[in-house]
């Protein structure tokens, strides 16, 4: 095998140019590699921004009934405390026959964790990252809140039934104010998470906003039906 002895230097003017050469190839590779690293987190933070969006979209569109039913749930839960102050078991059965005055569909957040994971905050605009943040905190409230609004309405309720005065009718006043507390509570969360995703350009789903409305619409008709019973 014929070895080639490497050429000796002609001076400074050829260290140089060989100094150069490395330099040169040194940067080139750490320039590519910073370009294949920025693409690949560029693709990262798309798909994740995308998981979050479709996710946020969902819950904006839960988040848009508080507003679209507040007339409906406010005199629903008036007509409840007063049928459970004058003892209208009938009229309780009947409100329990249309149903809750609200609409407990799943809040998740399950794209923001992983999210979070991967560290995609590190190369994202940190003020659109903090909507993020933000919106997704306040659709981990409402997952908790949502659990307790069913509670109050079942214990609130429970005055349909004929059963003596005294404590329980206590305690189901106050699952009614707790339920009204709640859906207040529901309101003021769900207006700042409103403001987080109309920064982020996100809007709710038309046809779950439409549904909404029939929903408000049945229950005041519903209310009035049932006031002339």
């Amino acid at each position: 095998m014929e070895i080639h002895e490497p050429k000796p230097w002609h001076g400074w003017r050829g260290f140089l140019k060989e100094y150069g050469i490395i330099v040169l190839g040194v940067l080139t590779a750490l320039g590519l590699e910073q370009c294949v690293e920025a693409l690949h987190w560029h693709h990262k933070v798309d798909q994740a921004e995308q998981n979050m969006r479709i996710e946020l979209a969902a819950d904006r569109t839960e988040a848009s009934q508080y507003a679209i039913l507040a007339p409906c749930t406010q005199a629903y839960l008036d007509r409840v405390r007063d049928d459970l102050l004058r003892h209208n078991h009938a009229d309780l059965a009947r409100l329990y026959r249309f149903g809750e005055p609200f609409i407990t569909e799943p809040w998740t957040a399950t794209a923001w964790d992983a999210a979070v994971a991967s560290q995609i905050g590190d190369h994202m605009a940190t003020d659109r990252f903090l909507n993020y943040a933000e919106a997704f905190r306040r659709a981990e409230l409402m997952k908790d809140v949502q659990f307790r609004l069913r509670d109050h309405f079942v214990a609130a309720m429970v005055g349909q039934f004929e059963l003596a005065a005294g404590q329980g009718q206590a305690d189901q006043l106050t699952a009614a104010e707790d339920l009204r507390r709640d859906i207040t509570l529901s309101g003021a969360i769900t207006n700042d998470f409103i403001a987080n995703t109309d920064a982020l350009k996100i809007m709710p789903d038309a046809g779950g906003v439409s549904a909404y409305r029939r929903k408000a619409d049945d229950c005041v008709a519903a209310l009035r039906s049932i006031e002339r019973e």
